[in-house]
């Protein structure tokens, strides 16, 4: 594929690859779906279904760019190309405030107590009346961490002090 120049920003996708890829991810799906379902699991099969479906709409997607025509599905042939740019002038926005240290340990602190409070109850109570809940509570309470640390990191370095302006 030619190379524009500006592929992080204009990238065009092999969508020949990506419609194989997700036809085969469907096609896995839906067997480990009827598979799932015709051993009587039906809370596991129905998760599968529902992430076939989501590869069926993928590759619907994927068809509909691919009939859009060479801009979208560029061969050897297809001459590189910039953008349509738009000609009015834009706004530059303007910087966001610093948030104090105070406020993002606030932000932090609340992000993990709700993981830990869904650990907590998950296996403390939910777990009584539903095992798969309390491994939902669970995969979504190992998500929240990550989340803490951005949000606990986000906006130092817009502040007045030394670091200003750091990453």
């Amino acid at each position: 594929m030619a190379r524009t120049g500006d592929e992080p920003i204009h990238a065009r996708s092999a969508l020949g690859l990506r419609l194989a890829l997700t036809l085969a991810g469907f096609v896995c799906w839906a067997v480990a779906a009827a598979i799932m379902l015709g051993a009587g699991e039906r809370v596991l099969g129905a998760v599968f279904g529902l992430i076939a479906v989501l590869a069926a709409v993928n590759a619907a997607f994927v068809v509909h760019r691919i009939r859009q025509g060479p801009h979208w599905q560029p061969t050897r042939t297809t001459p590189p190309y910039r953008p349509v740019e738009d000609d009015r002038p834009r706004q530059p926005r303007p910087p966001r405030e610093p948030v104090s240290e105070r406020t993002r340990a606030r932000r932090y602190l609340l992000v993990m107590g709700t993981c830990v409070t869904l650990l907590v109850l998950a296996w403390g109570l939910v777990r009584l009346w539903s095992v798969p809940l309390a491994v939902g509570m669970s995969l979504v309470a190992m998500v929240l961490p990550p989340i803490a640390a951005v949000i606990a990191n986000a906006g130092w370095d817009r502040g007045p002090g030394p670091d200003a302006g750091r990453r």
